[in-house]
């Protein structure tokens, strides 16, 4: 009977493969270890990161909101804007921020509420300069004509600004055109007196006669109800314009007629701007 070979492994094979296993298996475990390891070590860091970051917020809250540091204690003022020869209410409103913190203080919904009570500052601005200052910047709006005014037989005169806001009463500027004006409402100083667009209407109108026509206007006169403003010339008429229309549109229409119509020689005693034709537009004038 035969034998049959048996197969035997080699044992240097076997030798040879069993530390790589073992290598395996010991990294596997230092790896675990590691993963153990860093684990733990987050559970530890992440709450002092956590309460240190807290301590910064507080610490740094506490320094800008609460502490002394930043707490409003002077309330200057741009002495080539501000006058104090009365008691200035803006300067006065400030005062009340004192002690208050720069960081919450917010100045431009102060300087909002400001320009609605106080109307007659072309512009109103509150700077803070830290850690302990606000500083008040003002521009009052120009002063751009007089305002006659007669009810009942008592006449009273005031001086307006370019928006249209009585400044001072009972009293008058010779070097300022004078409008004269017809309104049932009462006018008051720091109030608005006349509407700033008709304003503006007005002295465009005052500006652009003399300029295109070469003649000086005496004085303006304002219907509140008709919306018409009459422009009383160095000749003695008036020229009559509609505060809906635009200047330039009832100037253009009078240098048309200017072939027809001398306004420098002829004797007149209005001409009226106001009104268009169906067949086009129309002026109309009447003779002194």
């Amino acid at each position: 009977m035969s034998t049959i070979p048996r197969y035997r492994p080699n044992l240097e094979v076997r030798k040879q493969r069993q530390p790589a296993k073992n290598f395996r298996q010991n990294t596997e475990k230092k790896l675990l270890r590691l993963r153990s390891t860093s684990k733990k070590t987050k559970k530890i860091i992440r709450p002092l990161i956590l309460i240190g970051i807290g301590l910064i917020i507080y610490f740094a809250g506490n320094f800008l909101f609460i502490s002394d540091s930043f707490k409003i204690t002077k309330i200057e003022y741009n002495k080539d804007t501000v006058s104090v020869e009365d008691e200035n209410p803006i300067l006065n409103y400030l005062e009340n921020f004192e002690g208050e913190n720069m960081f919450l203080t917010d100045t431009d919904t102060e300087e909002l509420y400001l320009q609605e009570t106080y109307p007659e500052y072309k512009t109103i601005e509150i700077k803070k300069s830290f850690p302990h200052t606000l500083t008040l910047e003002l521009e009052l709006y120009e002063i751009a004509a007089n305002l006659i005014t007669e009810t009942e037989g008592i006449t009273r005169k005031f001086i307006i600004s370019e928006n249209g806001i009585a400044t001072q009463a009972d009293t008058e500027d010779p070097s300022l055109p004078y409008i004269y004006i017809e309104t049932g409402s009462i006018i008051m100083v720091g109030r608005i007196a006349i509407e700033k667009e008709v304003l503006d209407f007005i002295m465009e109108a005052i500006t652009d006669f003399e300029n295109k026509f070469g003649m000086r206007i005496l004085d303006v006169t304002y219907y509140e109800t008709a919306r018409e403003v009459h422009l009383h010339t160095e000749r003695y008429f008036d020229v009559w314009l509609d505060t809906q229309l635009s200047v330039d549109e009832q100037f253009n229409k009078l240098k048309q007629a200017l072939p027809k119509l001398n306004i420098y020689e002829d004797d007149l005693r209005y001409i009226d701007l106001r009104i268009s034709g169906q067949s086009g537009d129309k002026v109309i004038y009447m003779p002194g």
